[in-house]
């Protein structure tokens, strides 16, 4: 099947007419018209090829826009929920320096208690 269609939107914009004493030429109008449907007729056979169907598809674009809706407040609940813990706050900030020296005293607390030399451990 020939794909190509034979007009373009900008001849189609463009198109203009002969003239007769009672106004357009009737045969050339609906000559035109008749190519033009057999534009339409290309494009609907393409789209069906292909398995278009644009009410399904505007149908799983509404669904999407209703998930994605859906999920940004989601989100948004989310960064309200963690908005005051952060490496900034003061209560809360540490460092992995800091993280290393409080283990290192909970190993010395432990070994003293179990009476264990931590340098013979290996």
């Amino acid at each position: 099947m020939d794909q190509k269609t034979n007009f373009t939107s900008k001849e189609l914009l463009e198109k203009k007419f002969s003239t007769t004493n009672r106004g357009y030429d009737p045969y050339e109008v609906d000559s035109f018209f008749d190519k033009i449907i057999e534009d339409y007729e290309k494009i609907e056979a393409i789209a069906a090829l292909n398995g278009i169907d644009v009410d399904k598809i505007l149908k799983e674009l509404d669904e999407l826009k209703k998930v994605n809706s859906q999920l940004e407040e989601e989100l948004e609940q989310e960064k309200n929920k963690w908005k005051y813990i952060s490496k900034d706050h003061k209560d809360i900030h540490i460092d992995n320096y800091e993280l290393l020296q409080r283990i290192g005293k909970l190993e010395m607390i432990i070994y003293e208690k179990l009476h264990i030399n931590p340098d013979e451990i290996r």
